[in-house]
């Protein structure tokens, strides 16, 4: 059990440093948007984001809200990972369905 343990916290650290060392403080400063987007070319239902696409998300987009019911894609910034369409706040992406997410008192 102690083993497994420490293995799980050895893959948490591995997973913490390797997005810090892909997504580091300065990697958006480095690798500029070859395409940028600007808020006026987003039509609705689609709404301007600064930080979405590209690899760790630096680069603006536009991004359609889905609404409850919707599918959807959970997506990693790490790793280049950026959708054209999320979910609504508060509605959080869980199992590929846009579903509101449990409040707990």
């Amino acid at each position: 059990m102690k083993g497994v343990l420490i293995l799980v916290l050895l893959a948490c650290a591995m997973a913490f440093t390797y997005g810090d060392l892909i997504c580091g403080s300065n990697y958006c400063k480095q690798h500029p948007c070859s395409n940028p987007v600007t808020a006026s070319s987003c039509q609705k239902p689609s709404e301007y984001r600064t930080n979405h696409s590209g690899q760790c998300a630096c680069c603006p987009a536009c991004v359609t809200l889905l609404s409850e019911g919707a599918a959807c894609k959970a997506y990693s910034k790490e790793l280049g990972e950026t959708p054209s369409a999320v979910c609504k706040e508060p509605l959080k992406c869980l199992a590929s369905v846009c579903t509101k997410a449990s409040t707990r008192v």
